[in-house]
């Protein structure tokens, strides 16, 4: 990715925003890329790339919290709502009347809630790892915890509790190999023992976890994760988690249009299911986009033989099954409207 198509918008809320913009060539869509934790656009790069040379447009935004964007250390400003309104202004300051959202763990939930608040501004939506997110303005920990232990066997999301810790962005900066260790594992069954259950990557942290880099993460990739991640600190990004353990997300749920819960029956889906992942579970995903609000809905399933980093380490898989898809199933589709 060129550094020297980054541009920097200040949004309507006041928050800078660093993104990387290459412009579509002829009548070709224009993609928005949304990362989760702990990453940057950067961790784009792959498919980006690809896409762009495609002549695809472009649009990948260090998300609130990474990289060259502001970092509140306000839970309240990430707020869902709040998220996809600063994505908007971006697609307005680029004259994007519609786009095509491509998400990544907590960036598929950013794509969830594009489609809850602006349908008609999107065009089909894709989730890689983690599947579609509807508003849950029920949303407490306790249910969500048993509720995951009683159906997979083990907490999955045990974890955002640590992250919530006041003091939690210092352990994890100061056993920072550590912390490398427990995000991108040598061995897909370690989120499952080490990460997910209550207090289990607190307690890993500070007995000095250590495994070698996966194969798709090299030396020069931990250098630069590193370096990005360290000189912004960590408060800015765990406070993605803090506004779901807080119940301030759960409260700004209860905005979201019940008539815009999904995505409209009229655009396409994507779903890659990264089948090691042990977090965001690929039966679990599949699941969601079999279950009733689907029924209607085209949606094209794919699997992919990796951890929760299938965009690193099946990056050539995804970028022609994605491709596939864009050019048999959006296109057709654009097509018609144009």
């Amino acid at each position: 990715m060129d550094p020297a198509l980054y541009r920097d918008l200040k949004t309507s809320r006041g928050f800078n925003y660093h993104y990387y913009f290459s412009k579509a060539q002829g009548k070709r869509a224009t993609l928005l890329f949304c990362h989760g934790f702990p990453s940057t656009s950067w961790d784009w790069r792959y498919l980006a790339n690809y896409f762009q040379k495609q002549g695809y447009g472009i649009v990948v935004p260090d998300l609130l919290g990474y990289g060259g964007t502001s970092k509140p250390t306000d839970p309240t400003a990430y707020q869902h709502s709040l998220i996809s309104k600063d994505l908007i202004d971006i697609l307005d300051a680029e004259g994007i009347a519609q786009a095509i959202p491509v998400g990544h763990d907590w960036g598929s939930v950013v794509v969830s809630r594009l489609c809850n608040y602006f349908p008609e501004r999107f065009i089909a939506y894709a989730f890689i790892a983690v599947p579609h997110n509807p508003p849950w303005p029920t949303l407490t920990m306790e249910t969500l915890l048993a509720g995951t232990k009683a159906q997979f066997g083990y907490e999955l999301y045990g974890y955002w509790l640590f992250f919530s810790e006041d003091g939690a962005a210092k352990i994890l900066e100061d056993n920072w190999d550590s912390f490398i260790s427990l995000m991108y594992p040598y061995e897909h069954t370690i989120w499952e023992n080490n990460v997910c259950p209550t207090g289990a990557i607190k307690s890993a942290l500070l007995s000095g976890f250590k495994k070698p880099l996966p194969s798709y993460l090299t030396e020069a990739d931990k250098k630069r994760i590193t370096d990005t991640l360290l000189g912004g600190g960590l408060a800015g990004p765990l406070c993605w988690y803090k506004v779901m353990t807080s119940g301030i997300q759960a409260k700004d749920d209860e905005r979201a249009p019940l008539a815009q819960y999904f995505p409209p029956k009229s655009s396409p889906i994507f779903f890659g299911a990264a089948a090691k992942d042990g977090i965001a579970l690929a039966a679990l995903g599949k699941y969601v986009f079999t279950s009733e609000p689907y029924k209607e809905h085209n949606v094209t399933i794919r699997d992919f033989d990796g951890d929760h980093w299938i965009i690193f380490s099946h990056a050539d898989e995804i970028n022609r099954e994605l491709g596939l898809w864009l050019e048999n199933v959006v296109a057709p589709l654009r097509k018609a409207q144009l």
